[in-house]
């Protein structure tokens, strides 16, 4: 019995794939592959947009330095491209948390989070902090 509901449950996997639907690795709700910014692909899992704010947190600790750097940068090009998200390097300058739908801090694509750049002692980008705020705004109705 549980061997013909695991192989009905691969069909209709495979069912899904075929319509151009996977499932968040994270919540496991499905979304459709053509929805633009639905789904960001963390190394082959898929996580929707709604799940980043809870999994991110939890997937950095499991990650190496290097495998964390390399997914975080592909995670705020992936921001930046499909939610619009602006990068801040100063925090006085954030909007107001009731303006913000996302928020994380990242590591300074430019310097690498040395907080240095190449020929000069502060990166320009990060203020030589390293770090750099990146923040999706919420939808005005």
């Amino acid at each position: 019995m549980l061997t013909r509901q695991q192989s009905e449950l691969d069909r209709l996997k495979e069912a899904f794939d075929l319509l151009g639907v996977n499932a968040c690795h994270w919540c496991h709700k499905y979304y459709r592959r053509a929805e633009p910014g639905a789904l960001f692909d963390a190394g082959g899992k898929l996580v929707c947009y709604a799940c980043i704010p809870k999994w991110w947190p939890q997937c950095c600790a499991q990650l190496s330095a290097k495998e964390r750097e390399d997914l975080e940068g592909k995670l705020v090009f992936w921001l930046k491209a499909t939610h619009n998200a602006e990068i801040f390097k100063d925090s006085t300058k954030l909007p107001d948390s009731s303006l913000q739908e996302l928020h994380l801090v990242a590591q300074c694509l430019e310097c690498r989070g040395t907080g240095k750049s190449l020929g000069e002692d502060t990166c320009r980008f990060c203020t030589g902090r390293g770090t750099v705020w990146v923040i999706v705004s919420r939808k005005q109705a």
